[in-house]
């Protein structure tokens, strides 16, 4: 019960996060001082299937038993997102504020894989 309220709460993480980036990314910049993005149509995209990557969480938390692919899919996301963000905060190009979101994938893909790893202990075996 309680792995079907995190997918749910990852699905509405992504949700607000991708609609709240999506309609105040340009403000941000502006009050941390960072430069406009040149070709917003990549961050829309990206933000785009951040909120479709929401959607497949949500599938999962309503049935727990399937849909581990797209548990899998998301801890390639999740991950990947966290290592961009870590590489691009690093090299000085994006502010530090813009890991927050990849710290919180990071902390679900690690949830994910002990979810994965606990759900193949726990299933019945069939015989």
């Amino acid at each position: 019960m309680t792995w079907k309220y995190i997918f749910q709460l990852k699905a509405l993480i992504n949700w607000v996060e991708s609609v709240f980036l999506l309609l105040s990314d340009q403000w941000i910049r502006e009050l941390l001082g960072e430069k406009p993005l040149i070709n917003s149509e990549y961050s829309h995209l990206f933000l785009v299937l951040v909120f479709v990557i929401g959607i497949g969480y949500w599938w999962v938390g309503q049935d727990i038993e399937r849909n581990h692919g797209i548990v899998k899919l998301g801890i390639l996301a999740q991950s990947s997102v966290f290592v961009v963000l870590a590489y691009h905060t690093l090299v000085g190009k994006l502010h530090p504020f813009y890991l927050v979101p990849g710290v919180i994938d990071l902390t679900f893909a690690i949830l994910f894989v002990l979810f994965l790893n606990s759900y193949a202990r726990t299933k019945p075996t069939l015989e």
